[in-house]
């Protein structure tokens, strides 16, 4: 799914998770969680594109929605501390 890759592209790029810095323990349990989201929303998107119960449909969109506010939520948390991060930090 190709709106999924973009997401998590997008996340992974503001993490910056290719850096070696050393994190606090919060911010690395936060990208844990961020991490853990993103496979339950793909796993979402997969169950929901693969279903074969008319009766399940609402229930796989209600899933599908929670995902994705779960992810989001996460996402949103992340990008606040960057932010506070970078005013924080003094610019030369």
């Amino acid at each position: 799914m190709v709106l999924g890759s973009n997401i998590w592209n997008k996340a992974y790029s503001l993490l910056n998770l290719k850096d070696s810095e050393l994190r606090p323990e919060q911010e690395r349990s936060d990208e844990h969680l961020l991490q853990q989201a993103h496979e339950e929303l793909r796993q979402a998107q997969n169950w929901f594109a693969h279903l074969e119960e008319p009766d399940m449909v609402d229930y796989a969109i209600y899933k599908m929605k929670a995902a994705e506010k779960h992810y989001d939520y996460l996402l949103k948390k992340i990008k606040q501390r960057e932010n506070q991060r970078t005013e924080e930090s003094p610019s030369f």
